[in-house]
């Protein structure tokens, strides 16, 4: 069985966010992020004068606040202009596993050596691998039953992460 879609930027960027997650990759922003506002706290209470100690404070606490804001944008820029990314996208289900299909490659992965998969009420996200292969299927646009056909087969095969959103 086959189908076919599109992803959107931020579809792809929660896709994004769930393989850095589960790959422990999203804990060097928040440590870097934790890092830079103890380093202005510090600042402003042993340096008390000069207002360019309160400029360099600010661009630290600038700087931890927004780096993860610049991060998804980033992501989302980088999925819009990516043909490969923009055009469709199709998943096939076989008895021996799953395979991704787009303009550029084909990813096949075996059932037991799939990466990781999500289910929130809007989408599933599909992660083949760490590297290759990532797949977000809103569930509103795809409704109908091909989509249910697709979920069915892979909570049957694979255990699949519940989320929220």
């Amino acid at each position: 069985m086959k189908l076919t879609f599109k992803m959107t930027g931020e579809e792809y960027y929660r896709a994004w966010k769930y393989k850095c997650k589960k790959g422990s990759i999203n804990n060097k922003n928040w440590i870097f992020s934790v890092i830079l506002a103890i380093i202005t706290i510090l600042l402003v209470i042993v340096l008390k004068s000069g207002i360019l100690l309160y400029i360099l404070a600010g661009m630290l606490l600038f700087t931890a606040i927004f780096y993860n804001m610049g991060e998804k944008r980033s992501v989302i820029n980088q999925f819009n202009y990516s043909p490969i990314n923009n055009g469709d996208h199709t998943v096939a289900i076989y008895d021996e596993g799953v395979e991704l299909i787009n303009s550029y490659e084909k990813v096949f992965a075996p059932w037991q050596s799939i990466f990781a998969v999500k289910e929130t009420p809007e989408y599933i996200i599909i992660l083949l691998s760490f590297s290759k292969g990532m797949a977000v299927i809103n569930k509103q646009r795809y409704a109908g039953n091909e989509l249910d056909s697709v979920i069915g087969t892979i909570k049957s095969k694979v255990p699949i992460e519940e989320g929220k959103r």
